[in-house]
């Protein structure tokens, strides 16, 4: 280990005399001890890429790496040749270059894979960590995990996480910048109509709505069988307690209504049939409908709206219109 820190503050050195201009002697000098050693010419290759790297680090990281440096010079861990011999710049690229190789390392991609469905759903798909992800029809997630950290992007549709327990590498779902912070429970996530609702079977999960100036706002923690509602503007429009055998009813091939408008839940048919929808008056849209139903009962549905309200249902296609029964 001793050596290849030598090796490694020997490679730093030669690429700063690199970068401020080298002269004919160095430059023979260099060569010389780059063939010395197939470990030189590795050592030297790997610092050089990661002297690159640099250039296209976030501001975050940046931030982060200029913290490292004043913590790592402050130890003054450095040996005794870097600081004599190498300058006191080269050993300040050595520490920033070890500490480069850190960030590169912890934030460098270790897996990721895009989800996305159509009118079929995907069930019990098993992540490299252990965890465990259903999709609802018309969804997209992207998975992404790194070194010290798990994340997920929802941009559309329904979710259902049962998260693998690890402290040391939290999971992270973001949707329509609502996040969910998780260390391993099981839960639900919905993106839809410009809202995000979490839904929480078993665990505790925190969720806040992140802000431009990246503060949380709106912070709860949840606990099993509460959901919430954050419109994408971040404010809370529901709050409250509900039956968790009632939690992602479409792994079952079930949808589920609850006090919903009718133009809600005729999305909810659509999303496995692709169909179209067209509504003679806004007022009709806004019937509330409550039920139960399987994802392939549409037409027991829609028989059974017009039990409830005065309406006519014509069918043609994939387009279906509703309109008011004309009284005679």
């Amino acid at each position: 280990m001793i050596m290849e820190n030598k090796i490694k503050e020997q490679a730093v050195y030669w690429i700063t005399c690199e970068k401020e201009g080298l002269n004919e002697s160095q430059k023979k000098e260099l060569k010389s001890w780059l063939k010395e050693n197939p470990f030189h010419q590795k050592a030297y290759d790997r610092m050089k890429f990661i002297h690159q790297m640099s250039n296209s680090l976030s501001k975050e990281n940046s931030q982060k790496l200029s913290s490292e440096v004043h913590r790592s010079l402050s130890k003054s861990k450095l040996s005794f040749k870097v600081k004599s011999y190498y300058t006191s710049a080269a050993a300040i690229v050595l520490v920033l270059f070890f500490s480069l190789f850190k960030i590169y390392d912890e934030n460098s991609l270790k897996y990721e894979k895009v989800y996305s469905t159509n009118t079929q759903s995907i069930l019990e798909q098993s992540l490299p960590d252990g965890s465990i992800i259903s999709l609802d029809a018309k969804t997209k997630l992207d998975i992404k995990f790194y070194k010290n950290k798990r994340e997920a992007f929802l941009s559309n549709g329904k979710v259902m996480f049962n998260v693998e327990k690890n402290e040391n590498r939290p999971f992270l779902i973001t949707s329509n910048n609502i996040q969910i912070e998780v260390v391993g429970t099981k839960f639900e996530v919905i993106s839809s109509n410009n809202k995000t609702t979490i839904n929480v079977k078993e665990g505790k999960v925190r969720t806040y709505f992140l802000n431009d100036l990246d503060r949380k706002v709106n912070t709860r923690l949840l606990t099993k069988a509460e959901t919430i509602t954050y419109t994408n503007q971040g404010k809370i429009n529901k709050y409250l307690k509900l039956n968790p055998n009632k939690i992602a009813l479409w792994q079952n091939n079930l949808i589920s209504f609850n006090q919903i408008s009718l133009k809600e839940a005729l999305e909810e048919f659509s999303k496995y049939y692709d169909y179209n929808f067209d509504f003679s008056h806004k007022k009709i849209e806004n019937y509330i409908i409550t039920g139960e139903f399987a994802t392939n009962q549409i037409d027991i549905f829609l028989s059974t709206i017009t039990k409830i309200y005065p309406l006519n249902i014509d069918k043609k296609d994939k387009l279906i219109k509703i309109s008011k029964k004309i009284e005679n």
